[in-house]
């Protein structure tokens, strides 16, 4: 059989357009994974296994019987949805029955709150760190077939887990008194201890009344605190928040009321590897006071120039 050499162009031309296709979709999907490469590596910061709450590596509070590192606050299956009215996530620890000395002044009110009893997402941090309840005070232990029971129930029982380390108390729960040992190194109030007066007010409104904080309540989402959604704190534009959502000083819809609450996870997030004091950023991203006070530095301390307070207090 005698082929053309238009007919073997043509079954050359087509094998090279099948290559080129080929070559294409290779260079598409590599820059898709250089894409989503950069996007997950833009997030990295936000690793709880390298940071202070992975009880598995820290060794002021160092746990044995388990490697996991989400289970003392979270479970797959199991976990109570109610708290902070879900804000708090399949929660998985159980909350602390204490009344506190919460902060007052002429300028705040636990407005939607019962005095002393903090309702918002602010119960799930005290549920460690006001030192009454135990490390592995779960509702579900790590591994298959540990479920305790909703801790409403059970109150404060423990899943047979150990801990040591200079910040352990012998019931498993942080040493009594409002500080580590003198000496560690570690970072002030991992215990705050039941005695909130002398600490940033928490489950409290942001006051209406008061003209330092008229510009944060103009920029608040009230449609998503309505919807039960937190919504971005910030004085300046919206244009100064940080990229990625999880950095920003957040409001809490904390009584179900349409207006905007201060929480524990206002100004911290518990995930944050980068920030020894689990600090989010403040909404001053690209301005002239965050030139000022330089990327490097607001990346090391992230409250450099009081910047995470500017953000919110007009002084």
């Amino acid at each position: 059989m005698k082929i053309t050499l238009r007919s073997k162009n043509k079954f050359t031309k087509k094998g090279g357009e099948k290559k080129m296709k080929y070559s294409k979709i290779v260079i598409a999907l590599v820059a898709a994974g250089l894409a989503l490469g950069t996007y997950i590596t833009s997030h990295a910061a936000e690793d709880v296994r390298s940071s202070k709450h992975n009880l598995a590596t820290n060794p002021n509070i160092l746990a044995t019987g388990t490697t996991e590192v989400c289970i003392y606050c979270h479970t797959p299956h199991g976990g109570r949805s109610d708290v902070a009215g879900g804000a708090a996530p399949i929660w998985n620890r159980s909350l602390s029955t204490a009344t506190y000395t919460v902060y007052t002044s002429p300028n705040f009110d636990a407005a939607g709150t019962t005095p002393g009893t903090p309702k918002g997402v602010s119960v799930a941090c005290l549920s460690c760190h006001d030192g009454t309840v135990a490390f592995d005070a779960l509702i579900n232990k790590p591994g298959s077939g540990g479920y305790i029971g909703a801790n409403i129930t059970n109150g404060n029982v423990r899943a047979g887990l150990t801990f040591a380390g200079a910040f352990v108390d012998a019931d498993g729960s942080f040493k009594e008194g409002e500080r580590p040992p003198t000496g560690t190194g570690a970072e002030p109030f991992p215990n705050l201890g039941t005695n909130l007066s002398n600490d940033h007010p928490i489950s409290m409104e942001i006051p209406a009344t008061d003209p330092q904080f008229a510009q944060i309540l103009a920029n608040i989402d009230g449609a998503a605190l309505t919807a039960g959604h937190i919504s971005p704190l910030y004085r300046t534009a919206a244009s100064t928040l940080p990229t990625d959502k999880r950095d920003r000083i957040r409001a809490y819809p904390t009584a179900g009321d349409g207006k905007a609450y201060i929480e524990c996870a206002s100004c911290h997030n518990p995930h944050e590897a980068t920030s020894t004091r689990f600090l989010r950023y403040p909404s001053f991203v690209g301005t002239a006071e965050e030139t000022a006070i330089g990327a490097s530095t607001l990346n090391a301390d992230r409250n450099a120039g009081s910047l995470l307070c500017l953000s919110c207090h007009q002084k």
